[in-house]
């Protein structure tokens, strides 16, 4: 920022003499060129298929899409082509849409690029032309207007009442004022430099003429541009099913290994043990979790579709329930984004009619383009005013702060001042109590966040010409207040998000003042400030610290409000970001999920994961709750296929040690799999307990580990108790010990879901949905029926004694009893910390 710091304290002279200067040092202004092609798809765009093929090789990185090209290998190896076609449909679907995720960054880029696509009247040599934005270079001399888009950053050489509505890119809620005026000192705020215009902004009211001293890519647009090409970070679900994967990844090698080693060892027969091990490795690996991810993704966002909620990128899904810090923008967001009169008050504070009336007829006839202001004091007002007749004005300049109208009521002129309160009170004919109240209710307001004009009045003779001269000794009526007031339901959202444990902090553009103000209205308790200016001193790793403690960030640039961003998610946090303003963009870039509003800038609105289209900011809980149900059946899958199958894996490493054949043929370790797989579809449409809910959810790799070891432990138990009482007590054939454990393995594997799904104690209390039942107990009676039909001896299996079918329910039933008890171990003892 120090940039326009240096441009705001020179002259405008000065502006024009120091790039001559610097074209006389080498930089010909005349043959500068800025191209903003770059933004679109003339030079970042590579092809479909090239960035298809990058995205391939970001996956590729994944450990758990190695798994799952390891697997779909495997099972085209063991004549498993189906499982592996569905495997290999999984990754070709993954890949494509990350793809086309991928690509709303670049649209986001596309949108800068298309807001500029404008033309601009410029002076050269002498000469007024028109030109695209894109052909305007440093040193340009720009003549702006009321509506024009401003094509590039530059310094006012003169202006007059002119108001730029730039608060997309900086927060702040009401038009700036541009002047030509030298700045003294240094700022890093945007909303400080008065004397610079930022492009992508827009002006309202009056006309400038500015010399340009940024173009493309330097501008603050620019490098707003600049980071939403830059690649995405990695969020915090991203890093869970990263560090989840690598999990998978690590056991699996060292079981398969072990399996393999002992096999090839005892057994002698290494081909047969090969296939055994590849066969297990296909088992351990989760390959229906991409799966049911997309498909309680889908779900979830169907749900808050309903409600006026758009999910642009199904992952934001899941990071939706995790999170537990929302940040927003002020303007936009939690305000409505438009200047409403709030207060009309005489000199002592009192509401008054008068000043309501004075105010109106000084907006109503003033003939210059009418700002915010004017529009919120004609809108709040409809007096009747046929008995005043307008007869003069004296327009606004930057010198006077005000600006007059003079008008005829019953034979009696009366001019009517509007102003800066500053510049009306030395105006008017006041004492020094009156004053000394004026000033104390003038402050009250300031403090409390309002913009302040003040209104004086003066009775004139039938002068038919009226001057500055004539705006002395006038009488102070009293002051109008504006604001942006906070949307309806700003209130009630912040107390229903406190409630489910999401945290919210405001970070706006906006000053100080009228951010505590609002915050007081909707009810947001402040636990600390911190102020852009502030931001230039502080290291990374004390942000670290202070963005935790802190509640209001004001006056803060786009760079300073992503900063904010990574320094939460450096702490640990799972944030969103809700904002609708192009200066939002790089935040909601940054953030684990971007929320923007549908009346938002177009570039927000592409680089946020989920759009609201509703002005009730309400479905922002429904969203983060949708989020958390996702997350919990996910986590349903993970927990329960990691500790089956990890069970299932370590027993056959403890049956090779003493049974003198493998405990189950490749062919029916992949029909087991297959099955359990099957059953689990069903788990998108799962019921999640209200209690899971209520609080953020996060990825815990100790979390699962811990679930992981100790469930598959239990189970293995019982695996190597079926094995010693199959082999050693009932003595059955090799056959039967297979279809044994197979039918034992498969009932618990499957069954245990519906204590895993729950954390109510006991887990009947929590009912789980018509169509898990249904897929669970319909492949478990396929699993058990199998052995019996037709096909039995196909897949080597052999049916059993009654005495032993029974011994085998039995165990099903006190495993599930004593995987109830585990469960309650594990929460109450193990994972204290875990929600």
């Amino acid at each position: 920022m120090n940039f326009y710091a240096k441009w705001a304290t020179i002259s405008a002279a000065g502006a024009v003499q120091e790039l001559q200067s610097s074209s006389a040092n080498g930089l010909n202004v005349a043959n500068v060129t800025i191209n903003l092609k770059k933004y679109g798809k003339n030079s970042t765009s590579i092809g479909k298929r090239s960035h298809f093929l990058i995205e391939i090789g970001k996956h590729l990185k994944s450990p758990l899409l190695i798994l799952l090209i390891v697997a779909t290998i495997i099972s085209y190896s063991l004549g498993e082509s189906a499982n592996a076609t569905i495997i290999l449909f999984i990754i070709i679907v993954s890949v494509g849409i990350d793809y086309f995720q991928d690509r709303d960054a670049r649209n986001a880029a596309e949108r800068l690029k298309e807001t500029v696509k404008n033309k601009s009247s410029v002076i050269r040599n002498g000469k007024e032309i028109e030109i695209f934005h894109e052909e305007i270079v440093v040193g340009d001399i720009v003549l702006l207007s009321a509506g024009k888009i401003i094509p590039a950053d530059g310094k006012i050489i003169e202006a007059n009442d002119c108001f730029v509505n730039q608060s997309s890119l900086t927060g702040e809620s009401f038009p700036a004022q541009k002047n030509a005026a030298i700045i003294t000192g240094s700022t890093s705020n945007l909303s400080d430099l008065c004397n610079i215009v930022f492009m992508g902004s827009s002006v309202i009211s009056g006309m400038a003429r500015i010399i340009i001293i940024q173009t493309g890519n330097n501008t603050e647009f620019g490098k707003i541009a600049i980071q939403l090409s830059s690649p995405e970070i990695e969020t915090e679900f991203s890093k869970g099913i990263r560090a989840f994967g690598y999990l998978i990844m690590k056991v699996t090698i060292v079981l398969v290994l072990f399996i393999f080693l002992i096999n090839s060892i005892l057994k002698h027969d290494i081909l047969e043990t090969f296939m055994f091990s590849l066969a297990v490795a296909v088992g351990l690996t989760p390959e229906l979790l991409p799966m049911i991810m997309a498909v309680s993704m889908s779900k979830g966002s169907t749900n808050i579709a309903k409600k006026g909620v758009i999910v642009k990128k199904l992952t934001a899904i899941p990071n939706f329930g995790s999170m537990n810090v929302l940040c927003t923008d002020k303007t936009g967001t939690i305000t409505e984004n438009k200047i409403q009169l709030i207060k009309n008050i005489d000199a002592e504070g009192k509401d008054s009619s008068a000043v309501l009336l004075f105010a109106y007829l000084n907006s109503y006839f003033q003939t210059a383009i009418k700002n915010p202001l004017d529009d919120a004091v004609i809108s709040y007002y409809k007096p009747y005013i046929s008995d005043y007749i307008k007869k003069d004005e004296i327009p606004f300049d930057f010198i006077r702060k005000k600006m007059s109208v003079v008008v005829t009521y019953q034979n009696s002129n009366i001019l009517i001042c509007k102003g800066a309160p500053e510049e009306i009170f030395k105006a008017c004919k006041i004492d020094d109590t009156v004053k000394k109240s004026a000033q104390n209710v003038y402050e009250q307001l300031s403090n409390d966040g309002f913009r302040v004009l003040a209104i004086a009045t003066k009775a004139t003779g039938s002068d038919n010409d009226f001057t500055i001269e004539d705006e002395f000794d006038m009488t102070l009526v009293g002051f109008i207040g504006f604001l942006d007031p906070p949307k309806e339901d700003a209130m009630e959202v912040i107390a229903s998000l406190k409630d489910i444990g999401v945290e919210v902090k405001i970070i706006t553009g906006d000053n100080l003042l009228v951010t505590q103000h609002i915050c007081k209205q909707i009810g947001l308790p402040i636990k600390g400030v911190l102020q852009g200016l502030e931001m230039d001193t502080i290291t990374d790793e004390v942000l670290q610290k202070k963005v935790m403690e802190t509640t209001l960030f004001t006056r803060f640039s786009p760079e300073q409000k992503k900063r904010v961003i990574v320094a939460l998610q450096a702490q640990k946090q799972t944030v969103g970001f809700l904002g609708d303003g192009i200066n939002d963009a790089p935040s909601l870039k940054a953030a684990d999920i971007g929320i923007s509003v549908s009346n938002g800038t177009d570039v927000a609105k592409d680089a946020a994961d989920i759009i609201l289209t509703q002005k009730n900011l309400l479905v922002l809980k429904e969203g983060i709750l949708e989020g958390r149900k996702t997350f919990g059946n996910t986590m349903k899958y993970i927990l329960m296929g990691l500790s089956s199958n990890f069970g299932n894996m370590f027993s056959v490493a403890a049956a090779t040690l003493f049974l003198p054949y493998i405990p189950m043929l490749p062919v029916q370790i992949l029909l087991n799999n297959f099955l359990y797989d099957t059953s689990q579809i069903a788990i998108p449409t799962d019921s999640v307990d209200e209690k899971y809910i209520q609080k953020p959810k996060h990825w815990n790799i100790k979390m699962i580990y811990s679930y992981m070891f100790i469930f598959g432990i239990t189970s293995s138990l019982f695996d190597i108790i079926t094995f010693y009482l199959l082999y050693s007590v009932f003595k059955v054939s090799e056959n039967q010990l297979r279809t044994g454990w197979f039918m034992e393995s498969l009932a618990t594997q499957i069954l245990v879901v519906f204590i895993i799904r729950t954390r109510e104690i006991p887990f009947i209390k929590s009912k789980p949905s018509k169509n898990l039942t249904i897929s669970v107990l319909a492949c478990l009676l396929i699993g058990w029926l199998l052995p019996y039909s037709p096909f039995g001896n196909l897949l080597h299996f052999q049916p059993l004694p009654n005495n032993v079918l029974t011994i085998i329910i039995v165990f099903v039933v006190v495993y599930l009893f004593t995987a109830e008890v585990v469960k309650q171990f594990i929460y109450k003892f193990v994972l204290k910390e875990i929600n």
